[in-house]
């Protein structure tokens, strides 16, 4: 893998963070109901939904199921994924082999090294379409 990868990986992260966390971040648990998005932490009828896609009341079945599509990327949920894909980031910049270890163990850590690898390209195929994407790093 290469540390342009690793790069453009790390910059994408950081700009899905920044936007969870400007809507709210962990704090913003989003609930679907009909056509608009609460916030739980005010689930009353007094409040307005966050975010309507459609007519609150008499919205249609597809404007129901954005809304829950919507509701199920959370910024809570972007920040849980940032974080645990940053974890499997981590895992690649463990050295692939070591003086102290028995040839075994540096031959799973060289077949950990390429599972990581692939696993990492697999998730930069999903920003495919960003002008920085180099088309080397499809899996």
């Amino acid at each position: 893998m290469t540390a342009e990868l690793l790069a453009f990986l790390r910059a994408r992260l950081d700009e899905q963070e920044a936007a969870a966390a400007a809507a709210g971040g962990t704090s913003a648990d989003w609930r679907a109901l009909g056509t608009g998005i609460y916030c739980t932490a005010s689930l009353d009828d007094d409040v307005p939904p966050l975010v309507t896609t459609g007519p609150e009341v008499g919205g249609s079945d597809e404007d129901a199921a954005r809304t829950e599509h919507i509701a199920l990327h959370d910024p809570a949920q972007v920040l849980r994924e940032v974080e645990a894909t940053r974890g499997l980031l981590k895992q690649y910049t463990t050295p692939e082999t070591d003086d102290g270890l028995t040839d075994a163990l540096n031959q799973y850590r060289a077949i950990q090294r390429m599972a990581v690898d692939m696993a990492v390209r697999h998730l930069a195929q999903a920003y495919a379409d960003h002008p920085d994407y180099q088309p080397q790093w499809h899996p």
